[in-house]
């Protein structure tokens, strides 16, 4: 089996701890993945990646098949060689990208019609060609094809793309049964903000043998309150013994909270962009690093962190460095923030293991609500 799951232990919150098994290795959950979009994420070298403790990236599979395409995965035999990375790869399937890049492009039954940016030309992205090409890139987990649609859609569209994104899914795991090439395949479930037809998702999806489920459609615009609700209504009604994923979320907060709901695993692009931007996270608060008052200041972004820059840089360098738009202050930034989240779901599971996370979550929430630093 390419991917089994082991849960360790539920706290009584809710929360879960256990063990994602891959060919990779295993994987200890809550776990994060950080993003890697074109094989590579912005300003670090895979073995700072490493070194943060990451054991899972993502990759994007739209991307990827534009540039370089299939047959350079091919002839490198896969991601991990091409990248030098040695730990686990999760693909999208580039039904995000569709959505959010619709320039000229059209969804049909057939898959996605869309025009390459870099050279103009005709593409078509369907659930089978989506397959092929993950399974080119030789990522260790696979998604199948969605459709994604605005989390202000009515019900009748909510309706309409989730059936379809039902549809799709089988057709992604006959592609996936067709030639097996030892690598799991998740199916996303769809539906908005109402809950039947998250409900009815669920239950349409669960009854194939798929070997993870994803939570998809989220953090496209909907309040925190729609967001909350909907994972932990879905979480509910997923299978125990199978990993739950929630796309595309979070900050460390959206972390906290979907934990307690029952997701097992996360990505987001949130830590490297807000480390683009001058922020860091720290478990004291996220500290806007640009601020005058840290000029003189001879302290690490956060005393608790061992992250390499928290053991070497104060914040009165990486204020000079931001300051002066520096390349190097925003690649430092993103070594920290990926090492924070990696620290904040270790913290999650020694608690949830030891039956303490409700504590945690509670200190860490109002720690996260801290403004006093930015």
């Amino acid at each position: 089996m390419p991917v089994r799951f082991e849960l360790q232990t539920t706290d009584a919150t809710g929360a879960r701890a256990g063990l994602l098994h891959t060919r990779r290795g295993p994987v200890a959950t809550p776990v994060f993945m950080p993003v890697a979009t074109h094989a590579t994420i912005r300003g670090m070298d895979p073995s700072e990646v490493w070194a943060t403790g990451a054991r899972v990236l993502l990759a994007n599979t739209y991307h990827l098949m534009l540039r370089p395409g299939a047959e350079v995965f091919r002839r490198f035999g896969g991601i991990h060689r091409f990248m030098q990375w040695d730990g686990g790869i999760l693909t999208d399937s580039g039904g995000y990208q569709i959505f959010s890049l619709p320039e000229d492009r059209e969804i049909t039954e057939k898959g996605a019609h869309f025009r390459s940016f870099y050279d103009n030309s005709r593409q078509l992205l369907s659930p089978e060609t989506s397959i092929a090409m993950q399974q080119a890139i030789g990522s260790d987990i696979m998604m199948v094809l969605d459709v994604c649609i605005d989390s202000t859609t009515d019900e009748a569209g909510t309706r309409g793309a989730m059936e379809r994104t039902h549809r799709w899914a089988l057709r992604s795991l006959a592609a996936k049964q067709a030639e097996d090439t030892g690598q799991a395949l998740f199916a996303i479930v769809q539906g908005g903000v109402f809950e039947h037809l998250r409900d009815e998702s669920v239950a349409y999806l669960t009854q194939h043998p798929f070997e993870g489920f994803a939570i998809g459609g989220l953090a496209v615009g909907e309040s925190k309150e729609h967001l909350h609700a909907m994972t932990e209504r879905a979480a509910a009604r997923l299978p125990r013994e199978k990993p739950r994923y929630l796309m595309g979320v979070g900050t460390p907060t959206d972390l906290l909270e979907c934990v307690r709901r029952g997701v097992d695993m996360f990505d987001c692009i949130i830590p490297t962009k807000m480390a683009q931007q001058g922020y860091a996270y720290t478990f004291q608060g996220l500290v806007r690093v640009t601020r005058q008052v840290f000029r003189l200041s001879e302290e690490p972004l956060d005393a608790t962190c061992d992250c390499a820059v928290c053991q070497r840089f104060s914040r009165g360098y990486l204020q000079h460095l931001m300051r002066g738009g520096h390349h190097q202050g925003a690649r430092l930034l993103a070594v920290h923030n990926v090492r924070h989240y990696q620290m904040l779901t270790a913290r999650m599971r020694e608690a949830i293991l030891a039956g303490t996370f409700d504590a945690l979550y509670r200190q860490l929430k109002d720690a996260y609500a801290n403004t006093s630093l930015r």
